[in-house]
């Protein structure tokens, strides 16, 4: 195919909406919390993942809503939460937002040290069910919305604590990993998420007119997929790390891409290779970053527990990346002793 390279797009309507929705959704959290505490609004209490504990003990608090609403919208949409309506997406769209600002535009890096999200999995949850559940199960079950104070020991108890919690999952491992690099590399439920990937009504991005393949698609991606390859093969996006952000609709020169659900057009090209994610270091690189992220994270929940747990993951993500960076740039910038 000749490849036709059309002047870039920048993300249009679409992608101001999601960036809008995603603004009002941290304006939302705030708003949440500091009524319960400033006002004493108690009426709804924690949004959080840990609402599976409530679950399993019978109780009916906002957070055990939140994941059942949750489960509801992966089984219809997909997942559409965390391009739309996750909290930590929201931080990496600031942070990208912060490094274009400043021309700062990391390159997007894939690694094989995304399999450590299978470990993290066991010290956010254990010690989340062993210490929420516990508690809860002293009790008799319930329905009360407000019954879990929206800032629990899962997070930083400060506001600085917060700050420099998000920054260093959000700005550390964009800047040497890329776009939503917490979201590929460190969050356990994006694991979860993709067990619905399979269900066969769920929208998805489809090719609704001819791909002319300028590769525009693939390079705003912030998940890194192969759009095109997979537009091209399939005649839609079935990679389980969609997110659902539209940002390749959004920009498709020639409106070729539609979100919807249904039986995709012929493929135009249906014997194309399929395109894999390649990581950019060699294994034991992957294994050594992937070492110490299970590290990190393990450590940091012995005192702490939840959320805590991508904190030292990340932290071990990060200290492997720059080690790994600095040796590369030592070793380019060393003198080489020539033969005698």
């Amino acid at each position: 195919m000749n490849r036709i390279v059309p002047k870039r797009r920048r993300p249009g309507v679409l992608n101001r909406i999601r960036l809008g929705v995603l603004a009002l959704l941290c304006a939302a959290l705030g708003f949440h919390t500091w009524a319960w505490y400033a006002l004493g609004w108690h009426r709804i209490g924690k949004f959080s993942f840990s609402g599976l504990a409530s679950v399993l003990v019978g109780h009916v608090n906002t957070a055990a809503v939140f994941c059942l609403v949750l489960v509801v919208s992966l089984v219809f949409v997909g997942r559409f939460f965390c391009g739309w309506l996750c909290k930590l997406g929201a931080f990496q769209e600031l942070t990208e937002a912060v490094y274009r600002r400043i021309g700062f535009r990391p390159r997007l890096i894939h690694s094989r040290a995304r399999m450590v999200r299978l470990f993290m999995f066991v010290p956010y949850f254990l010690p989340v069910l062993y210490v929420w559940a516990g508690d809860l199960a002293s009790k008799p079950p319930y329905f009360n919305l407000g019954a879990v104070e929206p800032w629990t020991g899962d997070l930083p108890k400060t506001v600085l604590g917060s700050i420099f919690y998000f920054v260093t999952v959000t700005f550390g491992l964009t800047a040497l990993f890329g776009r939503r690099a917490f979201c590929r590399l460190v969050c356990p439920f994006a694991l979860f998420f993709q067990l619905f990937e399979r269900i066969p009504w769920l929208p998805r991005i489809q090719q609704t007119g001819r791909c002319i393949g300028c590769d525009v698609c693939d390079q705003v991606c912030p998940m890194g997929i192969a759009v095109e390859n997979e537009i091209l093969r399939l005649g839609q996006v079935t990679d389980p790390e969609c997110i659902r952000c539209l940002v390749c609709v959004d920009v498709c020169p020639v409106k070729a891409l539609k979100f919807k659900s249904g039986r995709p057009v012929v493929a135009q090209q249906p014997d194309l290779a399929p395109t894999f994610r390649e990581s950019a270091f060699p294994v034991w690189v992957d294994v050594v970053l992937a070492t110490l992220a299970v590290i990190g994270g393990v450590w940091i929940t012995i005192p702490y527990t939840g959320f805590f747990v991508f904190l030292g993951a990340s932290w071990g993500l990060i200290a492997g990346a720059a080690a790994v960076a600095l040796v590369a740039a030592f070793s380019t910038t060393s003198p080489t002793k020539e033969p005698a």
